[in-house]
């Protein structure tokens, strides 16, 4: 991904797709210890730039409240996460919280809205086309988002989605792995990015593990456990059969660090290995590449910020070599089983 740090154009369009609104004001009143993807006050350093065409994604069509977007106020969650609530005990529920449900991969994701937003959503209808009124920043943000979609645009996602993971299927039932790209919202990623790295920086996530003396590491995370549950249904359509959720690993890793070459335990029979961070901010893919020994040869993988890669990893050996001096990458490991799984998920 290109850096978004040295590009002041880029920066200038986003303050005012965002409205020029300070990017201090709402999120102050977040605990700092807490997720939340605040859409009025995105960290825009932090989002993958690549994945925000935004600039002309209405294209002058009538943009309309998404029928599966659920507005919940406070610690209020839907329906469905009832029974679910220690995956969201590490979020700031607080203030209106917009959740959207991807219609093709089932996975449902929370926006923040603060003030300004909070008013335009509140005041929509379905199947109403929203007002002129609504300035275009506001328009562009909520449809990159999700919550606005125009007539056409769910089923054409629909389609582009299926096909994406089509591919991806094919390939990974063929060679035992594939990359894999969308899996969580780039706003999720930049969220994300802010989160871990503060819990990082005030010591809530201790350095070294039984693998590496040189990584921070914390398994089962609440928040991290949150996308494990809700990207399953995209890894059993690339698995080619139903998986479930075992464990999920966040790893930070510091100038050094290796991953020496292994093969998972039974609990990690499917993995996605997702690179979410890695500093200084590459300018596409991050120079630290996974390797796997498939049955063909030795397969090198690199990715970009939001890329993740689908593989078995109780069959392909994977391995990194030592990270570059003053370089740092940090990647969450999603583990799963199949759905028949009757073992410990431990």
């Amino acid at each position: 991904m290109a850096s978004s740090i040295n590009n002041s154009a880029w920066l200038d369009w986003m303050a005012g797709l965002m409205g020029g609104v300070s990017r201090q004001t709402c999120a102050a009143t977040f605990p700092p210890d807490r997720f939340y993807c605040l859409l009025d006050e995105l960290p825009l350093h932090l989002v993958p730039r690549s994945a925000l065409a935004v600039k002309s994604q209405d294209g002058g069509r009538d943009v309309f409240l998404n029928p599966e977007c659920r507005l919940c106020v406070g610690e209020k969650l839907p329906e469905e996460l009832a029974s679910q609530k220690e995956l969201v005990s590490a979020f700031a529920l607080q203030g209106t919280v917009a959740w959207v449900r991807d219609a093709n991969t089932s996975s449902l994701m929370p926006f923040w809205l603060g003030p300004k937003l909070e008013s335009i959503v509140w005041n929509l209808r379905l199947q109403e086309p929203i007002p002129e009124s609504v300035p275009a920043f506001s328009r562009s943000i909520l449809k990159s988002a999700g919550i606005l979609v125009s007539a056409d645009s769910i089923g054409h996602r629909r389609t582009e989605r299926e096909e994406a993971l089509g591919r991806a299927a094919e390939l990974f039932q063929k060679k035992g792995y594939a990359p894999l790209r969308g899996l969580i919202h780039p706003f999720h990623i930049a969220a994300l990015r802010r989160y871990y790295r503060s819990l990082i920086r005030t010591g809530r996530i201790p350095l070294g593990d039984g693998q590496s003396s040189r990584r921070y590491a914390a398994y089962n995370d609440p928040v991290a456990r949150f996308f494990h549950w809700q990207i399953a249904f995209s890894l059993s359509s690339v698995a080619g059969e139903p998986v479930k959720p075992s464990y999920v690993y966040l790893a930070s890793y510091l100038s050094g660090a290796e991953l020496k070459k292994h093969v998972d335990r039974e609990q990690c029979e499917f993995s996605i290995t997702l690179c979410l961070d890695f500093s200084p901010e590459p300018i596409l893919a991050t120079p630290w590449p996974i390797q796997l020994d498939a049955p063909t040869g030795t397969v090198t993988v690199y990715q970009a910020l939001g890329d993740g890669l689908a593989y078995r990893g109780t069959r392909l050996p994977h391995y990194r070599s030592p990270l570059g001096s003053g370089q740092t990458s940090t990647s969450i490991f999603f583990h799963y089983v199949a759905a028949d799984f009757a073992g410990s998920l431990d």
